[in-house]
Parts: structure tokens; C-alpha cells; sequence
């Protein structure tokens, strides 16, 4: 019975250690400093926030494109397509392809709240909106992401992330 207590102390305390360092980990990952480029091909930690309205160069093993977040407000109910369940608020994007052929769609970006749980995109939500599509070199793309935000909550920041969920790029709020 002794050398089970042993063994099952032992088990316990390997399992403490695996997820305190793993925990340690994604702390240092979300604490890393900002960068103006990010690059879906490597394992590059995600970088603080920039300011709403900074222009971000994100580099992806086809493309290389700078997104710029900017202007959070409120939409009034005329202008919205699709009715608010909580508060309409949006931002506009603009994306410009600088190399390769850029894939973009409104899905990726998407809000933080200040208790840190995310707000989906309302894509197709107001006019014009960033939809998806595919832009080459040269070219832009100028439009707005809307969000419905929940009642009690609050946008603090917008994150880009790729297809697979990676964040590449955070404009704060204020």
C-alpha cells in the first residue's frame, strides 16, 4: 500500500510540474513585445497590442499584406443589416497586398472583451463590409467588421488570426 501512495504522489507531482511549465509558457507567449510582423509559418509568439489605427505588416509564407484597424464606434439600428441582439459597434480595415496574393476574410478578425472571452464577427452585418476574398499584389481592400457586442461587455481590443485560429496581429483600445 506504502509503494502505491509513493508511486501516486510521484504521478501527481510530474503532472504539477508538465502543466506549471506549460502554463509558464503560454504566459511568456502573451507577455512577449510587440512586433510590427508576424509570420504564420513559424512558431513566432503573439505580440501586445498596438494602437487602434496603426498599420501592422503581417508576412505569411505566400503573402505579405498591411492591415490597418482602426475608428471603434458604435452603429446606429438604421445603418445596421442585421439587427443587434446587444450593442452594434465596428471598426474599419483596410488591407493592402504588398507581395503574393493575400487571403482575407471578415471572420478572422475578431474582438476581445475585458474579461478576456471573445466576440465573433457579425460579417454582413453593415455595409461595406470586409466579406472574403483574395487580393494580389497592389491591390486594397477598404471596409468594416462589425461585432454585437453583449450587454455588460465591453470591446477592448481586435485580434487578426489566420484560418487555423493563430492570432498574427492585436490593435488595443485606448
Amino acid at each position: 500500500m506504502r509503494a502505491v501512495t509513493t508511486a501516486w504522489v510521484i504521478v501527481v507531482g510530474a503532472a504539477v510540474v508538465l502543466c506549471a511549465g506549460c502554463a509558464g509558457a503560454k504566459n511568456a507567449a502573451t507577455e512577449s513585445p510587440a512586433a510590427s510582423v508576424a509570420d504564420t509559418s513559424s512558431a513566432a509568439p503573439v505580440q501586445q497590442a498596438a494602437p487602434m489605427g496603426s498599420t501592422l505588416t503581417v508576412t505569411s509564407a505566400d503573402a505579405t499584406a498591411a492591415y490597418t484597424v482602426a475608428n471603434l464606434r458604435p452603429v446606429p439600428p438604421d445603418a445596421q443589416i442585421i439587427p443587434a441582439k446587444g450593442s452594434m459597434y465596428a471598426v474599419d480595415v483596410t488591407i493592402a497586398a504588398q507581395t503574393g496574393t493575400t487571403m482575407y476574410n471578415g471572420f478572422y478578425f475578431v474582438a476581445r472583451a475585458a474579461d478576456g472571452s471573445t466576440i465573433a464577427p457579425a460579417v454582413g452585418a453593415v455595409n461595406p463590409g470586409i466579406t472574403s476574398g483574395e487580393l494580389p499584389a497592389g491591390q486594397k481592400i477598404d471596409g468594416h467588421v462589425a461585432y454585437d457586442v453583449p450587454a455588460g461587455k465591453a470591446i477592448t481590443a481586435v485580434g487578426l488570426r489566420d484560418p487555423k485560429g493563430k492570432m498574427l496581429a492585436v490593435w488595443g483600445v485606448g
